[in-house]
């Protein structure tokens, strides 16, 4: 019968490898077919599935945005499951969910009676293992703290590839990356352009505050969500206090935060730079701005430089 599986996952490049990795375990005479479900037809894909190949190969078909299925009708898709029913069938059939979709969707059940439901999380990939796998395939070695700054950076298997990609070519003759060679070559998250104002702030920079809030705007970043951050940012800043003062780990706080112990890392020397009760009183004016926002009092913009003038 055709081999159908369902792949759920919230990463690209992790559903892929998990994909190729079905691949591998199959004959290498299976043909290799992609159909994407935002831009080709629901016929094409079954008249692809049901029709026998060429070269009498059995097919290995990839669906992509398949998240789509669910909003056919019915009656579009009876040709579907009874391909995916055939008992005589040879073919693999990949369905692939990135998007958001409705896990409680009777069509989605129906699919899952039909599959092998897989689902692939990057928070239970190890991207240390990842990065040190793949550049030792390249014959690359990596400093650990490095290592650490490399995977605080990146929230994604296809962001760290393209990370490692461009660390491989600018450290072509040596082959070995350092701390440098990342704060050199890896764009900093969103997040460090936040915590850089919250460390201005703290230390009365307000040159410097205004740099990183220009910063921000010039990647057109609303006023109102850098607010919403820099809350965020001084709430956990102020948990982590109260965690330190108990002499909670930092591998404890990153399993509390569920973040790697890179990032646990950068959270604790952020708590670390200042009283907590110079984090709270930051925390009870930007609460209160966003109060004022929300009420008409202020207009955003005007009230977040006046916050940083402070």
């Amino acid at each position: 019968m055709a081999y159908n599986y369902l792949i759920t996952s919230d990463d690209f490049l992790a559903a892929m490898d998990k994909i190729d990795e079905i691949k591998k375990a199959l004959d290498p005479s299976y043909e290799e077919i992609t159909y994407d479900l935002e831009e080709d037809s629901i016929y094409s894909l079954i008249d692809e599935f049901t029709t026998i190949s060429l070269f009498d190969n059995p097919k290995f078909i990839i669906i992509k945005n398949s998240y789509k299925l669910l909003n056919m009708k019915p009656d579009n898709l009876k040709d579907l499951f009874k391909a995916m029913n055939n008992l005589e069938s040879q073919n693999v059939l990949i369905m692939l969910f990135l998007e958001n979709f409705d896990i409680k969707s009777d069509i989605f059940e129906q699919l899952k009676r039909y599959s092998t439901k897989i689902d692939v999380r990057i928070k239970n990939i190890s991207k240390e293992d990842y990065v040190l796998e793949y550049l030792k395939k390249e014959n690359y070695s990596i400093d650990k703290e490095a290592l650490d700054l490399l995977i605080a950076y990146v929230d994604s298997l296809f962001s760290l590839k393209i990370a490692m990609d461009e660390l491989i070519c600018y450290k072509m003759n040596e082959k070995t990356i350092n701390l440098k060679d990342i704060k050199q070559m890896i764009n900093s998250p969103l997040d460090d352009n936040i915590y850089s104002i919250v460390d201005a702030v703290i230390n009365k920079d307000k040159k410097r505050s205004f740099e990183c809030l220009k910063d921000l705007k010039l990647h057109s970043v609303k006023s109102s969500y850098i607010l919403s951050l820099l809350i965020n940012k001084f709430q956990e800043m102020y948990n982590v206090s109260l965690l330190l003062k108990s002499n909670t780990s930092q591998n404890d706080i990153a399993s509390i935060f569920n973040v790697k112990p890179g990032r646990a890392y950068y959270m604790i020397k952020a708590a670390k730079s200042s009283s907590i009760n110079q984090i709270k009183k930051n925390l009870e004016l930007l609460n209160k701005l966003d109060l004022d926002i929300k009420m008409g009092k202020i207009e955003e913009n005007l009230g977040l430089e006046l916050y940083l003038l402070n």
